[in-house]
């Protein structure tokens, strides 16, 4: 498995430095600054590199997941020229490690560091134009140079996605040519060539999926790629970041993990993941989510009224989530106590949900094992509120799934059943990916709360997964059985925001629907939000103050209204 751990930071920060002067009594380089040296070592540019590919990764994961209705990031989509100046700032300050290493290796004396930095820049480039569209690109990173362009041009996102798919190619070339020395401070890879290549393939995938729709020959490309081989197909072979449980002098875990430190209420998540995670009997439940609380709000005491959720959402008193409750679990009559209990810990907001935040933190179900590393929580375990000293009770190991094996088989799934000519058995990779998925999100938890998670019973994730077949096979078009596949990798999506964000966008799936047991879409905005679904972020206002190239892309390009290039559905919801 293709994971690594995140122990780099410090190394990270230095990576601008190596000592490479040297002086002598008679002869004095007075002009150079040794501690200011011209360029880095491969070796410790390499980890600075692969760390902008996760920052790439996570730089909107959890607003992406927010567009998706899986939390309430961003969920209302009342998004602003200020939203993302971080963010866009960002994207290019840490890709500059990445072209510092291209820049490097221009003399071909090192083919294999080359190569992997080609397959970051397809990686990182690629998420953010999926973000923002149009950037700057051929012109970008040169600030610095020695004819430096502090006004970049903007490329055309349809062009720069050209260059990305040319930059996996010439990936693949370098990393089959032999290295002379051994690559270090590779800590994703561990410099193997085979890795790397498969990761390039993968990555080369993922880019002709997304923008199969926007190109002329997308779909024929895509088939080729499939049918070529090559890219991530097992567990074996993910493409994982895995965060370490190191606690001085600075704890490197996951960035949701920050909830246990009691220095952050958790973000709410969407009652309908939790409530129909908890109907379906998903085995990913107690590793997904962790439960603060199992008190049930009095709604006669005027406190517990004004924190309980806006809307008649609040999951024990929704008497249409009730009613599903008792038909999931064969209950007539009263609903027992204790179920009440347990239902109570899945507190947070339905989508869209724009009321003020209530003193409610201790009451909001936090993450769980799976990918934050946090604590397990089934039924037989006690609903606790998180503290400061939580975080030193228990271990970490967050991580976040970059590129996993389940990824690639619901890609092909999509690509087979959207009539792009991909062939394969496509029930069969569904349910391949499913089983993977939860897999791994049972792993993690065993992991990371070794003292309380639990293996699901063979049978009860065999009931799972049958039930989604079942569903499958009930849908009558490929499209509505691609709205099930849709469905399920959004649950299979916490965590992974890029993609759900991705493949709602290329397809407009899953579509709205009841809140209920196994159903396949997602709950409309329970209030009409002030902008309609996320397309792409709005170009940063700060950006115009410093290139009056972007002027046009802030004033000209609204973010509701104007797609990517390969956006050919234009996602929007009906109120």
């Amino acid at each position: 498995m293709t994971n690594y751990k995140n122990v780099f930071r410090t190394l990270a920060l230095a990576g601008v430095i190596s000592v490479a002067s040297s002086c002598s009594m008679t002869e004095l380089d007075i002009n150079t600054d040794p501690n200011r040296p011209a360029s880095a070592s491969l070796a410790l540019l390499m980890p600075v590199a692969e760390n902008a590919a996760i920052n790439a990764f996570g730089a909107v994961n959890g607003n992406a997941m927010g567009f998706a209705g899986l939390w309430s990031s961003a969920d209302a989509y009342n998004l602003s020229n200020t939203s993302y100046q971080g963010t866009w700032n960002a994207a290019y300050q840490s890709l500059q490690s990445i072209e510092q290493m291209l820049r490097a290796t221009e003399d071909g004396k090192n083919p294999r560091y080359r190569g992997i930095a080609l397959v970051l820049k397809a990686y990182s480039v690629g998420n953010y134009v999926d973000m923002f569209g149009d950037m700057p690109y051929t012109e970008a990173w040169k600030g610095n140079a020695a004819e430096p362009n502090k006004q970049p041009k903007f490329d055309k996102d349809s062009d720069i996605y050209e260059d990305l798919l040319k930059l996996c190619d010439q990936a693949i070339t370098e990393l089959a040519k032999p290295q002379p020395v051994a690559v270090g401070g590779d800590y994703m890879g561990s410099g193997n060539a085979a890795t790397w290549t498969r990761i390039a393939r993968t990555v080369k995938l993922r880019l002709l999926l997304n923008s199969r729709k926007g190109r002329a020959n997308g779909n024929a490309e895509l088939k080729a790629a499939f049918d070529a081989g090559g890219y991530i197909t097992t567990p074996a072979q993910n493409w994982t970041y895995l965060y370490s449980t190191q606690i001085s002098p600075e704890r490197n875990t996951h960035p949701w993990f920050i909830t246990y430190t009691g220095t952050s209420d958790p973000t709410y998540i969407n009652h309908q993941l939790m409530g129909e995670m908890l109907l379906n009997k998903d085995p990913r439940l107690p590793f997904y989510f962790y439960r603060q609380t199992s008190r049930i709000l009095d709604q006669n005491n005027p406190t517990d009224r004004g924190t309980t959720p806006f809307g008649g959402s609040y999951l024990p008193l929704r008497e249409s989530f009730l009613s599903e409750y008792r038909r999931a679990f064969n209950i007539t009559g009263a609903i027992p106590a204790a179920d009440l209990a347990y239902i109570a810990g899945y507190f947070g907001r339905d989508r869209a949900d724009v009321s003020g935040a209530a003193a409610d933190g201790p009451l909001r179900t936090a993450p769980g094992t799976y990918p934050a590393g946090g604590v397990y929580s089934d039924r037989s375990t006690a609903a606790v509120a998180l503290t400061g000293q939580a975080a030193l009770n228990f271990g970490g190991n967050g991580q976040w799934p970059i590129i996993n094996s389940w990824n690639t088989k619901f890609w092909q799934v999509e690509a087979i059943l959207d009539g792009t000519g991909v062939t394969g058995d496509a029930r069969a990779l569904f349910e391949a990916g499913i089983r993977e998925q939860i897999a791994v999100v049972v792993a993690q938890g065993l992991k990371s709360d070794p003292s309380r998670a639990k293996t699901p019973a063979t049978a009860e994730v065999d009931a799972y997964v049958k039930a989604w077949l079942d569903l499958y096979d009930a849908a009558t078009t490929n499209q509505a059985k691609l709205n099930v596949v849709a469905k399920q990798i959004w649950f299979c999506s916490w965590g992974q925001g890029m993609e759900i964000w991705n493949l709602q966008r290329r397809t407009g799936y899953p579509i709205q629907s009841q809140f209920r047991q196994f159903s396949v879409g997602i709950q409309a905005p329970i209030s009409k939000p002030p902008r309609q679904y996320a397309l792409r972020l709005p170009y940063p206002q700060s950006e115009g103050a410093l290139n009056p190239n972007a002027s046009k892309y802030i004033t000209d390009v609204v973010f509701d209204r104007d797609p990517v290039f390969w956006d050919k559905v234009k996602v929007k919801w009906e109120f």
